[in-house]
């Protein structure tokens, strides 16, 4: 597989029991996840998905927003709004459609009212890429706490794409 020089190291953390070329699925008939937040980490990991993507496969930009779970004491109600979250997801289709189309990939988006973490295990793929860091915080410090967790639960190969 050659990469391009600026997305090295990747870290591919593999998953006992699959071979190297992600599944049953032959190359052109592949389904990428990649978590999606509006980061520049998760943009490297977009452009990253479609520059190993074969013709034919799928992209699938996926996005989830999960809302504060507010405690039942509070008896106050309220609406939780995910136009920001979409809007991100929807830029970013926007900004590699070109790229995806010049390689015959497709691009799909997917947004979830969900924890991001369970919205990328449950999304039926042969490859999962993430960023190293998104919007995490101090939890997501080193890897990310979507990162993190994906890759220690994940049925299929992760990619990890590095913040540098």
């Amino acid at each position: 597989m050659c990469l391009p020089s600026h997305y090295s190291p990747i870290h591919l953390i593999g998953i006992q029991g699959y071979s190297p070329t992600m599944s049953t699925n032959a190359a052109g008939n592949r389904r990428i996840v990649v978590g999606v937040d509006g980061s520049e980490n998760s943009q490297k990991a977009v452009d990253w998905a479609i520059s190993f993507a074969h013709s034919g496969d799928t992209v699938i930009l996926l996005s989830a927003w999960s809302p504060v779970v507010v405690p039942a004491e509070m008896a106050m109600s309220y609406t939780f709004d995910d136009t920001a979250a979409r809007q991100i997801l929807d830029k970013e289709a926007k900004r590699v459609a070109t790229a995806a189309a010049n390689r015959g990939v497709s691009i799909a988006s997917h947004f979830e009212n969900n924890d991001p973490r369970n919205a990328i295990l449950s999304t039926s793929s042969d490859l999962i890429v993430v960023g190293a860091r998104g919007h995490g915080g101090v939890v997501g410090i080193l890897l990310g706490s979507v990162a993190d967790y994906v890759s220690r639960h994940a049925h299929v190969p992760v990619v990890i794409v590095p913040a540098k």
